[in-house]
């Protein structure tokens, strides 16, 4: 699997030593990884990623092209990225991740603004689409007998599911980093569905029910034929050796890594859902 590729791509760059699990400090949630996998309408997926949270800071193993990882530490207020094979490391502060999604709210919405200003139908259609994207205003339903969450509103529909979860600081830990990472993709590749529908179903359901992700669905239609996006999310409640040896890889060759401004470090290369 690709996800575990990662891992192993990791290690053959050199493994470093593992100090081993300790007690989780007070708000310091206990070593658990994610397995993430993102699908577009095939039964494939188009990528499987390895979320490894320990000692409270978060690593997205990504098998790539390009070999990198992400890392989150909620206390340092900024997403890392180190790419492994080239050797170089980057950041972008929470702040800066903001001010992006404010960027692309505003031009999106501008963009709306100046269809409808041409009238016509079509115009006024394409408009009222891009506005749902950016503002969902959804309607929304709960199931609790199946955890099922449904957001819909004229453009698109979502469908999450999650499981009841009673470790408030893994939750919060969950909640804080997925959706720091989906602000950052946004900003990797603008012409991806904008954040916003995503943030507010991590947000209903996390917040809103107390429930800890397991799948995230979304059917939108802009042009053409509807569109589908869709992650899962499998929790395995610590980590292996092999993991704990592939952190402490990443963290000696982090400090190895020449700094590049985010804006030269490069994105990551992500198939387009299909």
């Amino acid at each position: 699997m690709r996800s575990a590729l990662a891992i192993a791509a990791v290690l053959a760059l050199g493994a470093a030593g593992d100090d081993g699990p300790e007690t989780p400090q007070p708000g310091v949630p206990a070593d658990f990884k994610l397995a993430i996998a993102m699908y577009g309408v095939a039964k494939e997926p188009i990528s499987k990623t390895e979320l490894v949270v320990h000692k409270g800071r978060a690593f997205l193993f990504n098998p790539g092209p390009p070999l990198e990882v992400i890392i989150h530490d909620p206390s340092s207020g900024r997403l890392e990225m180190v790419d492994l094979k080239r050797k170089i490391r980057s950041e972008i502060s929470f702040k800066k991740l903001d001010e992006y999604g404010s960027q692309l709210h505003n031009a999106i919405a501008t963009a709306a603004t100046k269809r409808e200003a041409l009238g016509g139908k079509g115009n006024q259609i394409a408009a009222a689409m891009s506005r749902d994207l950016i503002d969902p205003h959804f309607s929304a339903s709960y199931d609790p007998a199946s955890h099922r969450l449904r957001l819909s509103n004229s453009t698109i529909d979502v469908e999450a599911r999650g499981e009841p979860e009673t470790d408030e600081a893994r939750l919060a830990a969950i909640y804080a980093t997925l959706t720091a990472l989906a602000r950052m993709e946004s900003v990797r590749d603008p012409r991806d569905i904008p954040p916003f529908p995503r943030l507010d179903a991590l947000r209903a359901l996390v917040v809103d029910h107390r429930l800890r992700p397991t799948e995230l669905s979304f059917v939108y239609r802009l042009a053409g034929t509807p569109q589908k996006i869709r992650w899962t999310f499998r929790m395995e409640p610590s980590l292996t050796k092999r993991e704990l040896e592939a952190i402490a890889t990443v963290e000696a060759i982090h400090e190895l890594c020449r700094f590049a401004r985010f804006n030269r470090y490069g994105p990551t290369e992500r198939k387009a859902p299909k």
